[in-house]
């Protein structure tokens, strides 16, 4: 689900996209922050995958050597696969983030925290739709993500 976005923006297959540790730590930086949110809601989250949510981040935050070795399961995809997202994109039509990462950014302020990491997907995206950028490299996400790149979106 927070992977959407991501493969959306990165533009590449699934199986290539999740190959690669630093779109990998996007998602651990997304998911990390959605845990913390649904912990501070007592909101358990359900388990979608073999890993427990909480161990999710652990697991995905290996490097690739590794990764590919414990779960090689989740790259027994097509390599042409891509996210719904994508699709929306290649289509022309608005996306669903409001209903992915914008439910972790409206309940962190409904707790009155924040969601930023998840707020800035939701940037990106919405820049994305007006026929901003879709083809950011690992590096580059993740550098957005944490605010490390100031070139804009």
């Amino acid at each position: 689900m927070l992977n959407n976005p991501l493969n959306a923006l990165a533009g590449i297959g699934l199986r290539a996209q999740l190959a690669q540790r630093d779109y990998r730590l996007c998602l651990v930086a997304l998911l990390r922050e959605a845990l913390g949110v649904l912990d501070q809601a007592r909101i358990r989250p359900a388990k979608l995958t073999k890993v427990a949510p909480h161990w999710l981040p652990i697991v995905l935050a290996l490097p690739d050597w590794l990764f590919t070795r414990i779960l090689s399961s989740m790259l027994k995809i097509d390599p042409l696969a891509r996210s719904s997202m994508w699709e929306d994109f290649e289509r022309g039509r608005l996306t669903e983030i409001d209903y992915l990462n914008g439910e972790f950014v409206r309940l962190a302020e409904r707790l009155g925290t924040r969601a930023p990491l998840n707020a800035r997907v939701i940037e990106l995206v919405r820049a994305a739709e007006a026929g901003g950028r879709r083809d950011y490299s690992a590096h580059e996400l993740l550098a957005l993500l944490h605010g490390t790149n100031h070139s804009g979106v």
